[in-house]
């Protein structure tokens, strides 16, 4: 994930029933060119969109939409302030490669991934 500014949106990830489908489709509109991730199978980095992305084997029918992440300095400290401001977790913070993210439904039910790097 970048390394931008704290409380950045700093990576995205759309989610995806075909990988090759939507490789293929971002390649030819826009350009962008994928990896294989390390951390997970069916994941697919970019860096040619602007921000670093990626797509993503569909998580759950809910993951419709893409997903922005932000950037934290504490990735607990920032769960605890959502959760008393009506935010709800829906996938646990895990940890990977670059760092530790977790996504959370804001209080209008919006997805939002935050992203604490190592």
């Amino acid at each position: 994930m970048s390394k931008n500014s704290i409380n950045t949106i700093n990576y995205f990830e759309l989610p995806s029933d075909n990988n090759e489908q939507l490789k293929q489709f971002y390649n030819s509109v826009f350009n962008w060119t994928f990896k294989e991730g390390k951390d997970t199978a069916d994941y697919w980095y970019t860096e040619s969109a602007g921000i670093k992305g990626a797509l993503l084997k569909r998580r759950s029918g809910e993951q419709n939409a893409p997903t922005l992440f932000i950037q934290v300095d504490s990735i607990d400290n920032c769960i605890a302030k959502a959760e008393r401001e009506g935010a709800k977790v829906v996938v646990d913070k895990q940890e990977v490669s670059e760092g530790i993210f977790a996504i959370m439904k804001d209080p209008q039910q919006n997805a939002i991934g935050v992203w604490q790097p190592k």
